[in-house]
């Protein structure tokens, strides 16, 4: 019997990680073993598949994959096509690239990291634009979202997006302030049979005009909104709070389960890009920020948990659940093992390409000094920087590296759940300088017994 892989699928690899499995529509890869690959490299509609020369481990993978759909029947010599052949890419493996396509916006946001209202950063040529999707696609990045500035004012939006399909990559998120979220745009996604998340801006009920630097900002986010969920659209949702708005936490909350929003997303506004220049009596302290989160997760479960939420790196439930989970807090079995894995396995996974076209361990970064000794794209390949440069080695840098350069960090009782809090946030206390600092949210956190209570929050609630 013959069998090729599914159409949707194709084998890839990596340096170090040279077995996997890429499906196409979501971008996604599965990592598999030795011989499950090899089982797989079977399945090309060349081979006998029940023939006498296939051992019996594979037969039974071939089997297994069959059941699950990995694999179909087919008739001798139906070949695979060319992007379902084995590609091994010249580097290390990154999941998801996060794209800022512009530094430009059309709005004037307070918050900015990227300082985008004064187009700190430019805009890159459509040319550049290209050049960094065949970078995508040669280090074999899978998926990408697509942020800026705001993406969907560049006039070439839609060659982008062709460019990435053409190349097999799976645009998955569009960040957007909503103003130019339309019937139109939507009627262009469906076309290409384009489905992505889109993650929308919105600072509070009554603050979002403020933070926004924009008349009727509230209105007209609300109303895209509305047009996403009614065309079926997963809608997320980003909120900045500040002293004066954290008071709007609740009543924000109860309108985007009212929208149907699928995740809220909130953190303090950072202390990089634009807000460095506002009042510093706006800024929250880490006590101000979690004492009003208590009172947030308090309502959160009085009213059954009423979608996904991420309150920073304090909180994070999901729909309907009261088990929840601590993002700041890094879970672990075994302490050696713990020593040597990366700091931030969000940056270790998710490569940030700035405005600029240099590569970054993360959004807020490019609001930051330190971001200049990064790799430009100008210079250097992404495939080339995932294998030697600057960028890669933070991406990696160890929890047992930091430990070592923060000697306090090291006899902390909560050393290998901290890693001394975020890289972004650390650099920004810091000086903006040290990449290796200490995140003095993170040291409340878990010193203040905030982990506690919110356990004893949940319990209360367990059973309501």
């Amino acid at each position: 019997m013959y069998h090729k892989l599914h159409d949707d699928l194709g084998l890839r690899g990596w340096e170090g990680a040279p077995y996997a499995v890429r499906r196409f529509s979501s971008g996604s890869t599965d990592f598999i073993s030795a011989a499950e690959f090899q089982a797989l490299s079977f399945c090309n509609g060349q081979f006998d598949c029940g023939g006498l020369l296939l051992a019996p481990v594979h037969r039974q993978i071939i089997e297994l994959a069959a059941k699950n759909g990995v694999v179909v029947p087919c008739e001798k010599g139906d070949a695979l096509t060319k992007r379902q052949e084995y590609v091994l890419h010249p580097c290390r493996f990154i999941d998801r690239a996060h794209w800022s396509v512009t530094g430009k916006c059309n709005m004037k946001c307070r918050h900015c990291y990227l300082s985008a209202p004064q187009a700190k950063y430019g805009e890159i040529s459509r040319d550049t634009a290209m050049s960094i999707i065949n970078q995508l696609a040669e280090a074999g990045i899978g998926k990408v979202s697509l942020t800026g500035g705001e993406p969907l004012i560049r006039e070439d939006f839609w060659d982008i997006v062709d460019a990435l399909k053409s190349h097999d990559i799976a645009l998955i998120q569009i960040a957007t302030n909503s103003l130019l979220v339309n019937s139109e745009l939507l009627d262009g996604l469906e076309k290409r049979g384009l489905k992505p998340n889109f993650a929308v801006s919105f600072d509070g009920i009554g603050w979002h005009d403020w933070m926004r630097g924009y008349d009727d900002a509230e209105e007209i986010t609300l109303s895209a909104i509305k047009l996403l969920r009614s065309h079926g659209y997963s809608v997320s949702v980003e909120s900045a709070f500040h002293r004066d708005s954290i008071g709007t936490l609740g009543d924000t909350m109860r309108l985007m389960v009212e929208l149907g929003v699928s995740m809220w997303k909130t953190t303090p506004a950072s202390n990089a890009g634009n807000w460095r220049s506002q009042a510093r009596d706006l800024d929250l302290t880490a006590d101000e920020m979690y004492e009003a989160y208590l009172n947030l997760i308090k309502e959160y479960f009085e009213e059954g948990s009423p979608l996904d939420i991420q309150l920073g790196g304090f909180f994070a439930c999901d729909k309907g659940k009261v088990n929840y989970y601590i993002p700041s807090k890094k879970i672990f079995t075994n302490a050696s093992k713990r020593l040597a894995e990366p700091l931030c396995m969000s940056a270790r996974r998710n490569m940030y390409i700035s405005a600029e076209a240099r590569l970054l361990p993360c959004i807020p970064m490019s609001g930051l000094p330190t971001g200049d000794e990064y790799p430009s794209l100008y210079d250097m390949t992404i495939s080339k920087a995932l294998c030697d440069s600057l960028y890669l080695s933070r991406i990696t840098a160890s929890v047992g590296e930091l430990l070592e350069k923060q000697p306090e960090c090291g006899v902390c009782e909560h050393r290998l759940n901290c890693n001394a809090g975020c890289r972004a946030i650390a650099i920004s206390e810091n000086g903006g300088s040290d990449f290796f600092g200490v995140d003095s949210w993170a040291c409340r956190f878990f010193k203040g017994g905030f982990e506690a209570r919110i356990a004893a929050i949940a319990e209360a609630y367990r059973n309501f």
